[in-house]
């Protein structure tokens, strides 16, 4: 797992797995504004998750920062073979927690 700050109140967590060929790979990413997890990247099933609930203008202005972020974007739409899935907040927090949480359920 690697921590970046990104800017002021805005960071990003890389979650890593070893796998079996002994090279580490990005699982997937989450972004937080202030300490909320907003935007969750999930790089194997190629989908993007995005928190509905409705937080400050500040949080709002991020969450569009962090969907330009991910690259998986063109001109506001999601590019192919990737999705853009809105989910709640008890979603998006099971989500941030990494390899064993939610988030292997949902595969």
């Amino acid at each position: 797992m690697q921590l970046t700050n990104i800017g002021k109140n805005k960071a990003m967590i890389t979650h890593k797995v070893w796998h079996e060929s002994k090279e580490f790979t990005t699982d997937f990413d989450v972004y937080f504004s202030y300490s909320q997890p907003v935007v969750v990247v999930d790089w194997n099933k190629r989908t993007v998750y995005k928190n509905d609930t409705r937080y400050s203008n500040t949080t709002s202005r991020h969450v569009k920062e962090f969907l330009r972020l991910t690259n998986r974007f063109d001109d506001g739409i999601i590019i192919d073979r990737w999705q853009l899935m809105n989910v709640d907040e008890v979603t998006i927090n099971e989500l941030s927690q990494g390899p064993g949480g939610q988030h292997a359920r949902l595969q």
